[in-house]
């Protein structure tokens, strides 16, 4: 069996796309379409945002009539690279490794190969989890804040990505906590102005970890839910359970076709906290599986230091070494942007604040 290059960019690309990558809900589920990747490190972003014209009628004899071709906003955008890193000293390779036995005879070769193994998979899931942020910022805001590192560690504001044509939000009057908010006429709203702007009927209802005792507690829908014949009255279905750690489905809306999810998942930010993915009182009406994981090319100096390689791939590892330091280091490299094919394919409501 080959051994694997640990020090050859392309042969460390292959293993890549080998290796699964881990369950990350908001990205497959609304943006699970991922093209080829672009062979520049410009990426094409094109979206759409949906009319619903009428034919016009034309008198005996007339002439047809010219109509508009319904145009996409198409931008060419080259998005900052990623690059999580994790180093490697001979310190590392001198003590045993986490499950490793007291008495293990490993040599630091096989430790280094071994963590290094490791680590692409770590830093691969960085890439994943920076992803679902970003899906999640698209989501509900519309659009997306860059921020790159400089040398001196300091943030700063490299660029805000944004799709300006969404405007598909609301804020209630009364608040969702309110026992007597009217929560099915506000998810109704919603429901409808997708469906006449895409012509589609919205499938899913995504929600933030408070929504679901909101559903329970409210005086409408309880009265709903008590109705003791259910053919006389079959609205929505409430029967919470786990799908999984982090999604819990909450039931089904039977008169809107909407399936209710809850999402709880949460992420470490750049400063240590960790926060929800999702907003608690936030809830996202959507025709999923529309958007797509858009990649572009990485330049990376070769190994000569004589001229620069491009790499066409979503996950590109670069292994450096350096003698003077003693450190081998492995850096995740990746340029990519998530972008919706429909502004109007997805609703946000702010149930509280």
């Amino acid at each position: 069996m080959p051994m694997i290059e640990y020090n050859d960019t392309l042969s460390l690309m292959g293993v890549m796309e080998r290796i699964k990558p881990p369950a990350s809900f908001l990205l497959d589920t609304f943006f699970p379409q991922i093209p080829s990747v672009a062979p520049t490190n410009k990426i094409m972003v094109e979206y759409r945002k949906g009319k619903r014209q009428l034919a016009p009628f034309v008198i005996k004899g007339g002439k047809g009539v010219n109509m508009a071709r319904e145009t996409s906003d198409m931008k060419f955008y080259a998005p900052p690279m990623v690059g999580p890193r994790r180093v490697i000293t001979p310190e590392d390779l001198e003590h045993r490794m986490f499950g490793e036995t007291i008495f293990s005879t490993k040599t630091p070769a096989q430790r280094a190969a071994e963590i290094q193994a490791r680590d692409l998979v770590e830093l691969r899931d960085m890439i994943i989890n920076r992803k679902n942020k970003m899906a999640a910022d698209i989501l509900t805001t519309g659009q997306c804040v860059i921020e790159g590192y400089a040398d001196d560690g300091k943030a700063t504001v490299i660029d805000t990505i944004s799709f300006p044509d969404w405007d598909q939000k609301l804020t209630p009057t009364t608040t969702w906590d309110n026992p007597n908010a009217d929560i099915y006429h506000d998810i109704k709203g919603m429901n409808k102005l997708i469906q006449e702007n895409t012509g589609e009927v919205p499938t899913l209802m995504l929600c933030g970890e408070n929504i679901e005792d909101y559903l329970i507690n409210n005086s409408t829908l309880e009265k709903w839910l008590s109705v003791p014949n259910r053919e006389n009255l079959a609205m929505l279905s409430i029967a919470p359970r786990f799908e999984s750690r982090q999604i819990r489905r909450i039931g089904y809306l039977q008169s809107l076709n909407l399936e209710i999810y809850s999402y709880a998942e949460t992420y470490t930010d750049d400063d240590g906290e960790v926060k929800p993915f999702l907003d608690p009182d936030y809830v996202i009406i959507a025709n999923p599986g529309k958007g797509r994981q858009l990649h572009g090319a990485v330049t990376l100096l070769n190994d000569s230091l004589t001229g620069f390689n491009y790499y066409s791939g979503q996950y590109v590892p670069y292994y450096v070494g350096d003698k003077l330091s003693q450190e081998v280091s492995l850096t995740m490299y990746s340029r990519f942007l998530l972008a919706p094919t429909w502004a109007d394919d997805w609703a946000l409501i702010k149930a509280k604040g």
